[in-house]
C-alpha cells in the first residue's frame, strides 16, 4: 500500500523547498514529504558559479535550511531517490527504490538537467557540466590542480564560470560561443563589447562567433576544433549550453507540456492537485499574458512559495515579475522582465559605459530593464514594465538609476 501525504513535493530544490514553506504559512499540521534524488538537502544554486569560488560563501552557508529546521517545520525529506513514474488519475507515485506514495496535492518542482554536448566516447569524462553540488565539487578537485579549461557557451553558466576560473590559481581558461562576446543574447551591444574587454583584461582568451565541431583526445586532455579553423588544447571542459526542462514525469503521466510543463495563473497544471514551480513550470507572465519559463533563483523561490500557498488553498494568482542578477568581474547587475539583444534598447549611462540602465522596448513598452552597476531600482524597475505605457525611448533618461 502507498504511503498518504497530504503534501507531496518532487524535487527538493529551491522551489521544492520555498513550497514547503508556503505550505506551513497556511496549514500548519499538515503532512509534507520533500523528495529529491540528490543526496543533498535544498540548497541556493547561484553560488555553485559565483560565491563559493570567490571564498564569499561556505558549503554550509549555502543550505536552504538545517536539519533541525525541517523537523521544526513538520517537512520529512526523502534524498538520494529519485521519483520514476506518477499516475495522475490514482493520485500516486513511484520511486527508483520502488517506494509508492500517495497524496491529496502534488508539486513537480524537478527543474532540468544540464545539456551536454555529442561528443566521442573517449572523451566524453573530460567534459563537464554545472548543476548540482556534486558537479561543483567536480570542478572545484579539477579546478585546484591549475591547468587548461575550456568553456563552450558564452550564456550564464560559462560567462559566470570563467569569471570564476580565471580567479583560480594556475587555470587558464579560454571560451567558445556563437555571439560577439559573453551574453551576447542579452546585452546590447556596446555593453557586449565592455563585456568582452573585461574578460580579455583577466586573461580570458574568447573565441567569438565561432562554434566547436570536434572534439578529440590529446593526452590525458582534449583537443577541440572550431568551426573558423582553431585548434584549442585543454586538460577539461566544461559545456555552459542551456539547461533541459524535465518534463518526462509530468509527459508520460499525460500532463500539458510545451516548453516546460504548462501551468495556469494559479500554478496549476492540467490536473488541478497537481502543480509545478521553478524551472521547470512554464506560466502566463503576469505583465504580458504568454506563456514564459524562466530559470533563475529568483522566480524557484517565488513560484514554489506561491504554488505552496495554493496547494494549501490560498487560491492566489501568481504576478510575480522574475528578477536575475549576475557579477562579471568588477560588474555587478540585475535585471527584470525581458531582456534580448535583438529588442530595441535604450541605454542611459556615460561614456564610459560603466554605472546605468539599459530599458529594453517592444512596441513603444518597457518589456525589460538591466541595472548595471546599479542597485535598489529593482522594484522601481518592476513598476515601469507593469504600467505598460508608451513612451519615447528619449522619454526614459534619467527614469532610474
Amino acid at each position: 500500500m502507498a504511503e498518504f501525504h497530504d503534501y507531496l513535493i518532487v524535487g527538493a530544490g529551491l522551489a521544492g523547498a520555498a513550497a514547503a514553506q508556503g505550505i506551513r504559512e497556511l496549514d500548519s499540521g499538515g503532512s509534507i514529504l520533500l523528495m529529491g534524488s540528490e543526496p543533498d538537502p535544498p540548497y541556493h544554486r547561484p553560488p555553485l558559479s559565483k560565491a563559493l569560488w570567490l571564498g564569499k560563501e561556505s558549503l554550509d552557508s549555502i543550505a536552504y535550511k538545517s536539519a533541525d529546521e525541517w523537523r521544526a517545520q513538520g517537512v520529512r525529506l526523502q534524498l538520494s531517490d529519485a521519483v520514476v513514474a506518477l499516475d495522475a488519475t490514482n493520485k500516486e507515485v513511484a520511486t527508483a527504490s520502488g517506494a509508492r506514495f500517495a497524496y491529496r496535492k502534488l508539486l513537480l518542482a524537478t527543474g532540468g538537467q544540464a545539456r551536454t554536448l555529442q561528443v566521442p566516447a573517449a572523451v566524453r569524462e573530460r567534459i563537464h557540466v554545472l548543476r548540482t553540488l556534486a558537479d561543483y565539487q567536480r570542478l572545484h578537485a579539477l579546478a585546484s590542480r591549475g591547468g587548461r579549461a575550456l568553456i563552450v557557451g558564452g550564456s550564464f553558466i560559462g560567462a559566470e564560470m570563467a569569471c570564476a576560473l580565471a580567479a583560480q590559481q594556475g587555470v587558464s581558461v579560454s571560451m567558445v560561443f556563437p555571439g560577439p562576446g559573453p551574453l551576447a543574447q542579452i546585452l546590447p551591444q556596446p555593453l557586449t563589447r565592455v563585456v568582452a574587454d573585461r574578460y580579455r583584461a583577466h586573461g580570458v582568451h574568447l573565441y567569438a562567433e565561432d562554434r566547436v565541431v570536434e572534439f578529440a583526445a590529446r593526452g590525458a586532455g582534449l583537443l577541440a576544433r572550431t568551426e573558423r579553423g582553431e585548434q584549442i588544447e585543454a586538460d577539461w571542459a566544461l559545456a555552459g549550453v542551456g539547461l533541459e526542462p524535465a518534463v518526462g514525469l509530468a509527459q508520460a503521466a499525460g500532463l500539458e507540456v510545451a516548453n516546460g510543463v504548462r501551468v495556469n495563473a494559479l500554478l496549476q497544471t492540467s490536473y488541478p492537485d497537481i502543480y509545478a514551480a521553478g524551472d521547470l513550470a512554464s506560466y502566463p507572465d503576469p505583465v504580458w499574458g504568454e506563456s514564459v519559463r524562466p530559470e533563475h533563483w529568483d522566480n524557484a523561490l517565488a513560484s514554489g512559495r506561491a504554488a505552496g500557498r495554493n496547494m494549501a488553498g490560498a487560491g492566489e494568482i501568481f504576478g510575480h515579475q522574475s528578477m536575475f542578477f549576475s557579477d562579471l568581474f568588477d560588474i555587478g547587475f540585475e535585471a527584470v522582465g525581458t531582456l534580448s539583444s535583438r529588442l530595441e534598447t535604450y541605454v542611459d549611462m556615460g561614456a564610459e559605459l560603466n554605472k546605468g540602465v539599459v530599458y529594453y522596448l517592444r512596441q513603444s513598452q518597457v518589456c525589460g530593464v538591466l541595472l548595471w552597476n546599479t542597485s535598489e531600482q529593482v522594484d522601481a524597475a518592476r513598476a515601469l514594465i507593469a504600467a505598460k505605457e508608451s513612451v519615447w525611448p528619449a522619454d526614459l533618461k534619467g527614469r532610474l538609476g
